[in-house]
């Protein structure tokens, strides 16, 4: 009888190659799904998502609201300048602050005092020029606080009342506008800064510029800190957002603007016309800038 050849036991070879090649495939397929799902769509797929909008802090800007301004009082401040000499006073005031009339004749490199202490002058309203050696300061003097035209021929070495001067003087006094001895009423309680020139005049009001010509008073600018009238030009020291210090600018004719000068905006200010120059007393400096 023949003999039989003994049953193998497992798999074919065959068979068990196709198996290990399927179960390779399996898991290679599990992997890439795995690793889908981790990392997500493809690159080329996705859309960048939007950066976060971010406001930028606002940067400093100057301001277009108008500064307060208000009346100097005991610090109001009065420059005049002649061809070889500069005078300039503080207003002081009555019974409190005791005024001071100065006049220089190098520029402002030195000041004398001239002020009239022996009329027991008690406040400066107004100074003026009458020639170099020559003035004139509208002032309260006494107990009584009366005012006087005190006028001096001598460098301020003496100083002499002159009735009739007060009666055509131009002045403040308290709220009332005198132009030539004439009264006008103020738009405020507290005026300062009156300056006149041949028929024409300008004050201040709360840091507002008035000009008064003929009896008829109009307003000309806002923020004023100071200003001069000379030969019918009205030239204004002012607060102005664009400005790091004060403007000047011309109120009459075309308005220009002439120069942004360093000054401190809360200090005294005084400012004064000549033919080819302005000059600002302002603080402890005193500066001239070309018209």
């Amino acid at each position: 009888m023949a003999r039989r050849s003994p049953v193998r036991r497992g798999l074919p070879s065959v068979v068990v190659a196709v198996l290990v090649v399927a179960l390779t495939v399996a898991v290679g397929g599990l992997v890439a799904l795995a690793l889908q799902r981790g990392q997500g769509a493809p690159v080329a797929d996705r859309t960048a998502d939007p950066v976060p909008a971010t406001t930028p802090s606002p940067s400093p800007s100057p301001s277009a609201s108008p500064t307060a301004i208000i009346a100097p009082g005991t610090a109001e401040r009065f420059l005049v300048l002649g061809d070889d000499v500069i005078w300039r006073a503080t207003a002081g005031s009555c019974g409190t602050t005791a005024p001071v009339v100065e006049r220089s004749d190098d520029n402002g490199a030195t000041w004398d005092d001239v002020t009239p202490t022996y009329r027991d002058i008690a406040q400066v309203r107004a100074l003026t020029l009458l020639a170099d050696t020559q003035a004139t300061a509208i002032a309260d003097v006494g107990d009584g606080c009366e005012t006087q035209a005190l006028q001096t021929f001598t460098d301020g070495a003496f100083w002499s009342p002159y009735e009739k001067v007060l009666a055509r003087s131009t002045y403040l006094a308290d709220g009332t506008v005198l132009i030539d001895g004439t009264a006008l009423t103020a738009p405020c309680a507290e005026p300062w800064g009156l300056r006149a020139s041949g028929d024409a005049a300008a004050f201040l009001c709360d840091g507002t510029a008035y000009e008064t010509t003929g009896g008829q008073t109009s307003r000309i600018g806002d923020g004023v800190v100071a200003l001069d009238i000379h030969n019918g030009e009205i030239v204004a020291a002012s607060v102005a957002p664009e400005c790091v210090g004060l403007q000047l600018t011309a109120l009459s004719g075309d308005r220009q603007e002439i120069a942004c000068v360093d000054a401190d905006v809360a200090a005294p200010t005084a400012l004064t016309l000549t033919d080819d120059a302005i000059w600002l007393w302002n603080g402890n400096a005193l500066t001239s800038t070309p018209r």
